[in-house]
């Protein structure tokens, strides 16, 4: 291992060792988490290597069990993959847009999705609460989502083409994708504009394109799009 490898090693290791006993999170649950945290924000970089199964359980005091089953689910999911010689490495950016790995991404996204909202609703949060919370925690990680989402107090132009059903009627001006988030701007009568911002499968699923007429429906803060 290279001295710029270790450097990488143990700084993983540092920040492993922050895992909270108390944390309900199962603690193969919680290395994953922080894994998944370092290739967000930077801090792990594609071709870094990891520590092995065993040294990383010596060195956290866990058993290899335990760090064989983050290690297995992240291999699973694209995050990290084998490498030639032994031990593993942060996977390449363009192996998580596989069609499977992203699928398995998806669906994992999704379950973390609803156990977000029902613990959130449980606490007596809104809904709109709750995804402050999910836009608040991207922005910190240097993800923001772009888009404005229409808010109670629509502007001067906005404001008289909503019609009793709460529908506006445009056109798309323009398609901004991501891998799983889109910004579609919506050009409307009298030269108004609304920016939503959607999940990447919607504007796949609803095959929108510039030009094409949409239907906005606006529900309080949300946004569905429609045709």
């Amino acid at each position: 291992m290279t001295s710029e490898e270790s450097i990488v090693a143990d700084a993983l290791v540092e920040s492993l060792r922050a895992l909270h006993r108390d944390d309900p999170a199962p603690v193969y649950v919680q290395i994953e988490r922080r894994i998944r945290m370092g290739v967000a924000d930077g801090t792990l970089q594609p071709g870094d290597h990891l520590p092995s199964v065993r040294d990383l359980a010596r060195q956290l005091g866990l058993s290899p069990n335990t760090v064989g089953r983050a290690y297995a689910e992240l291999s699973r999911e694209g995050v990290i993959m084998a490498r030639a010689g032994g031990g593993s490495e942060i996977a390449a950016r363009d192996r998580l847009n596989q069609p499977a790995l992203l699928r398995t991404r998806l669906e994992r996204l999704r379950v973390l999705a609803r156990q977000m909202a029902v613990r959130g609703l449980a606490l007596g949060l809104e809904p709109d609460e709750i995804a402050e919370a999910v836009r608040s925690e991207l922005a910190a990680h240097g993800r923001p989502i772009s888009g404005m989402p229409i808010q109670d107090s629509l502007g001067e132009h906005e404001a008289p083409l909503l019609s009793a059903r709460n529908r506006l009627r445009g056109r798309v001006a323009a398609i901004r994708a991501g891998e799983l988030l889109a910004e579609v701007t919506i050009e409307l009568r009298e030269g108004a504009h609304v920016v939503a911002a959607v999940t990447r499968s919607s504007v796949d699923r609803l095959g929108l394109d510039t030009g094409a007429p949409v239907s906005v429906y606006v529900k309080a803060t949300e946004l569905t799009l429609g045709v």
